[in-house]
């Protein structure tokens, strides 16, 4: 088996270290939840058995499952991966159409 370093070229980057802050959110169908940020956090990645949404701001923040256009700017990610968290961030706001499972594993720096 070859090493995360062969021939000098590092592919750690692909394998980030096991988080030790996972937080999981059963959202029922077309439900909003806010989720708070642990302390110290500086970066998130997301997992689910489901397609979702989820917009990043303060206490009162709400996700949204698209039903137009939105071409202002406002509009909630589908199914983000990693993200660094924006200073100021607060909370994380998750909504999905169907019932869906979301974990986030958070890491600092």
């Amino acid at each position: 088996m070859r090493s995360f370093t062969d021939g000098g070229q590092s592919r750690r980057g692909f394998a980030p270290l096991a988080s030790d802050y996972i937080d999981a959110r059963v959202l029922a169908a077309a439900t909003a939840e806010r989720h708070t940020i642990p302390t110290g956090a500086r970066y998130v990645v997301f997992s689910a058995d489901a397609t979702f949404y989820a917009k990043f701001g303060d206490v009162a923040v709400t996700a949204a499952v698209p039903a137009a256009d939105i071409t202002d700017g406002t509009a909630s990610a589908v199914n983000p991966e990693a993200r660094e968290i924006p200073s100021g961030v607060t909370h994380i706001s998750l909504i999905a159409a169907a019932a869906t499972v979301v974990t986030m594993s958070f890491y600092g720096e």
